[in-house]
């Protein structure tokens, strides 16, 4: 096992951090996209399959509640939050392999469930890393990292949603499944194990613990003070923050159910699916590390702003070709897929920023927790969002629809210039050198 620091220098953090969120993307492509579209074309309904993916986004949507195990279980002795990604990738990789001992055609609840518990481990490990970002990159960096890192999960998507069905075009689905579990090995192999914690560099040796409920409870308490301070006690950013988190980031109607579902109601074939997530998967990758890039030249709330707007143009347009129609009506490939690439481009540029502008909101004492709790309601937000989706198109049509969630974009674009970043009170001053320190 290769001891060397690949958090060491900083294009060794751009690349880790940019790869571990690929293990982040494959899941969530995996289960939305392939699996989504393999359930429309064995005649699941809309309203169905937008149920499914929110049920899929729901252990994204909770993590906060065991994000605090990351910040107040370090595990120095095993390497600290490296230990937590390797054994979430382990985890990971049990569950996709269950899928080969499961007949999705007479278990479907089954499947359901073994996804749900595989996100629920993905979502777990997403804190580790995301707690080790906050501890660990520059303030400097952090545009272009999370350009990088969001970068590195739509590239995940596309690995596990256009590559599955790829292979599943070929071999059919059932082979979809060591695919995505091969995936993950090569990442941890690589990657994760060469990981260090700087946590466990300024701890080198642990204390031998007497009284383990007695010091829980002082953790604790301490945790839930520096909690409250973060969110409540750092000026009004961090506040507004939440009401942000909680709207949906830009238009979303062509990355939900309302997209996968339009997609083979048009005729496509999974071949012709797996080819657009590719291209989406990757114009969305390069928009990410773009935007990192200009959000930390030209601002990263003007720059959310800016491709917030310009997200609801392509769902515009596709609203407008098909109103008064019923389904898809006349609508083609050829004047869907310009909508499909326009919008991937666009998400990309202002996801990865979205991320950081959380980060310069988040108090590092209790990065995992806070930084999470922001990600997680972000993922309330996709799931909400595909559950209404899913009940509308069945019964309102795709114009209306799209519609509707163009115009929404409006929302969080009118309370970005009150997410200001935290202020620093007396107890996150002392806690920012320890900390985020970088290696």
């Amino acid at each position: 096992m290769s001891n060397s620091n690949i958090l060491a220098t900083r294009k060794g953090r751009f690349a880790s951090f940019g790869i571990l969120y690929i293990t982040e993307g494959i899941p969530l492509g995996f289960t939305a996209t392939a699996m989504a579209a393999y359930m429309r074309t064995q005649g699941i309904s809309a309203a169905e399959i937008g149920s499914f993916i929110a049920i899929l986004y729901l252990p994204w949507a909770f993590k906060w509640a065991w994000a605090p195990l990351v910040d107040l279980v370090t595990l120095r002795r095993f390497g600290g939050r490296k230990a937590w990604i390797m054994g979430c990738q382990i985890l990971m990789i049990i569950t996709l392999m269950s899928f080969a001992f499961i007949d999705m055609g007479n278990a479907m609840s089954m499947m359901i469930l073994v996804a749900f518990v595989h996100n629920f481990f993905s979502s777990l490990q997403d804190v580790a890393i995301d707690s080790l970002a906050v501890s660990t990159l520059e303030k400097e960096e952090l545009g272009r990292a999370n350009g990088f890192m969001f970068g590195g999960a739509y590239l995940g998507q596309a690995l596990g949603g256009s590559g599955a069905l790829f292979l599943s075009a070929q071999f059919g689905f059932m082979a979809t499944f060591p695919y995505v579990a091969a995936l993950l090995i090569a990442v941890a192999i690589f990657i994760t194990r060469r990981l260090q914690d700087p946590m466990c560099a300024e701890d080198a040796e642990e204390n031998i613990v007497t009284d383990v409920m007695a010091q829980m409870i002082t953790k604790i308490k301490g945790f839930l003070s520096e909690l409250y301070i973060g969110f409540f006690k750092s000026g009004k950013g961090p506040k507004v923050g939440v009401a942000f988190a909680l709207l949906p980031a830009g238009a979303l109607a062509l990355s939900t159910v309302t997209g996968s579902t339009l997609q083979v109601d048009l005729g496509m074939s999974q071949s012709d699916i797996a080819e657009i997530s590719m291209y989406t998967g990757v114009l969305s990758a390069f928009g990410c590390v773009l935007g990192g890039w200009m959000g930390d030249k030209i601002g990263q709330r003007k720059h959310i702003a800016i491709w917030y707007f310009f997200s609801s143009l392509p769902v515009f347009y596709l609203a407008w070709l098909l109103k008064g129609q019923t389904g898809v009506g006349d609508l083609t490939i050829a004047q869907y897929y310009p909508a499909a690439i326009a919008a991937a481009l666009f998400t990309g540029l202002f996801y990865g920023v979205g991320s950081a502008v959380f980060m310069g909101l988040t108090n590092p004492l209790v990065a995992a927790t806070q930084f999470t709790g922001y990600m997680a309601l972000k993922n309330v937000a996709h799931s909400y969002s595909n559950y209404w989706q899913g009940s509308a198109v069945d019964q309102y049509g795709y114009s209306t629809v799209m519609f509707i969630d163009g115009m929404i974009v409006l929302l969080p674009i009118l309370i970005l210039p009150f997410m200001v970043p935290r202020s620093k009170t007396k107890s996150t001053e002392t806690a920012d050198s320890p900390v985020p320190a970088a290696v």
